[in-house]
């Protein structure tokens, strides 16, 4: 209660409306990552008590960081802190199948490598990072059964995710990298936004997939979106596509 006098008395010059202080409040909270993904945050009830609020406006601030992606709720057990709001099964993100309905066909997934790399355009615009600033660049393959179909490179500001590259690379085999970001760094997924077209691949990419570079390819452009739409991974991946395609659901 007593932070809360204190911010009362901050913004005396503009007063601000008492549901919007207690978003900002419980917002601080979340990315300071006092209450990281999944917490369950204090009831109704004991936000109203706290604080010397009305139910009302109590209740209106978590409906708009509900609304805003921050919060979600589950009735009967609580209001709770988003973590990666895309399908737990969609966490493996290149799905590939034959047809609709048809098994999914299992991936395995190799890390070849993390390291930091000076910033380059347009990953750092897109990242929305000064164009100086470093950043980590992981390559990965991912593999059905033997054959590599996806070669994905991202590229993390470096600021953010000081001690990525000590993470062991049997690490990504086992957990997708979306998680990881939220688990050892409290940044979840909130959205992805993707460019798909199709061009011949870069040397790098026709050798690691093993096909001729006048072999046009699939080539998805990715930008993964944390709190407040914020970008923090910048993805080029090139996939050999034929009888298998990826499967996106959304």
């Amino acid at each position: 209660m007593k932070r809360w006098r204190q911010t009362l008395n901050t913004n005396d010059q503009k007063p601000l409306p008492m549901y919007y202080r207690l978003q900002a409040l419980i917002l601080r909270d979340i990315e300071s990552g006092r209450w990281g993904p999944g917490s369950m945050i204090p009831p109704e009830r004991q936000l109203v008590e706290s604080y010397g609020l009305s139910i009302g406006t109590v209740k209106k601030a978590i409906l708009n960081l509900v609304n805003e992606g921050y919060l979600y709720r589950i009735q009967g057990k609580g209001t709770f802190v988003t973590g990666t709001t895309l399908r737990r099964e969609s966490l493996r993100y290149y799905r590939f199948l034959e047809d609709f309905g048809d098994k999914e066909q299992e991936l395995s997934v190799q890390l070849t490598g993390i390291r930091k790399v000076s910033g380059f355009q347009p990953a750092n615009s897109h990242l929305g990072i000064k164009p100086a600033q470093p950043l980590f660049e992981l390559k990965r393959i991912f593999y059905w059964k033997d054959r590599p179909v996806v070669f994905c490179t991202s590229y993390l500001p470096a600021a953010l995710f000081q001690g990525i590259d000590q993470i062991p690379a049997s690490h990504f085999a086992q957990k997708t990298l979306y998680l990881t970001i939220e688990e050892k760094f409290g940044f979840p997924t909130i959205f992805n936004r993707e460019l798909i077209g199709a061009e011949l691949p870069p040397a790098e990419a026709a050798r690691v997939l093993r096909i001729q570079r006048n072999r046009p390819v699939l080539f998805i452009e990715m930008l993964a979106f944390t709190y407040r739409d914020r970008p923090y991974e910048y993805r080029r991946a090139y996939g050999v596509t034929g009888s298998r395609k990826i499967f996106r659901q959304y």
